[in-house]
């Protein structure tokens, strides 16, 4: 299920293919994502979708030449203490700039929520064993927290 900011269920335009290289192009109205070695091949043979899954060890030089091309970017968690998914998103974020799509995805926690937002993420797919509701939870919480100061200088001056 995909997960807006709000913490909400949202629909999902994008199919996620495995990795087997479609023979046609992508369609403009048929929004897929490959793999990023099946992208490759895909896109040495002209037909590339618009959208791509990675890995959080991927390096970010090898999908930066990649970046105008795409509109969408699903970086995957392999567990839930694995932080190198949010390195990567805050990469092709800040570094560089990529302005479309980053989506998390494998077994993320809502207490992770807020720190997906910031380092760039915009949706994620949920883990089918979280609820819904814990979801628009966390993201109620982070939006709360995010007016107050968080540091004790901030707290004292404010």
């Amino acid at each position: 299920m995909l997960i807006d900011r709000n913490g909400l269920p949202v629909a999902d335009v994008w199919t996620y293919l495995g990795a087997d290289v479609p023979e046609a192009p992508a369609q403009q109205s048929n929004k897929g994502v490959l793999p990023l070695d099946a992208w490759l091949a895909a896109d040495e043979r002209g037909v590339a979708p618009a959208g791509i899954h990675v890995q959080g060890h991927d390096e970010p030089a090898r999908i930066a030449p990649l970046l105008p091309r795409l509109e969408l970017i699903v970086i995957e968690f392999p567990k839930t203490r694995d932080g190198r998914g949010f390195t990567l998103a805050k990469i092709l974020r800040e570094t560089w700039h990529f302005e479309g799509a980053i989506r998390a995805s494998g077994p993320l926690l809502p207490d992770q929520l807020a720190m997906l937002w910031a380092c760039g993420f915009d949706s994620l797919l949920s883990p089918l064993d979280v609820p819904t509701a814990r979801w628009h939870e966390a993201a109620l919480a982070a939006a709360g927290r995010a007016g107050r100061p968080r540091t004790l200088l901030e707290r004292l001056t404010a």
